[in-house]
């Protein structure tokens, strides 16, 4: 599955899941999560694998454990882009 990097970041910069940019932290905060994320996701061939991915990426690089069903719901935002 190839994903868009730029997309990727907005949407998860628009979810913020750990209230970073919110208090102030600069916009690619989360790029290394991202890129994280882009590098799995060849391996993806669903929404379900791309929530596992964004899960494990946030919990590896940040110690944080995402709630499932919100990684899910930001994998249908980004293949619905």
């Amino acid at each position: 599955m190839n994903i868009d990097v730029k997309v990727l970041t907005e949407i998860i910069n628009s979810w913020d899941p750990v209230g970073l940019l919110a208090g102030g932290a600069p916009e690619d905060e989360y790029s290394i999560e991202i890129n994280e994320i882009v590098a799995r996701c060849t391996f993806s061939t669903c929404e379900t694998d791309l929530a596992k991915h964004i899960y494990t990426a946030f919990h590896d690089k940040m110690g944080v454990k995402l709630d499932l069903l919100a990684c899910l719901n930001q994998a249908f935002k980004l293949l619905n882009k």
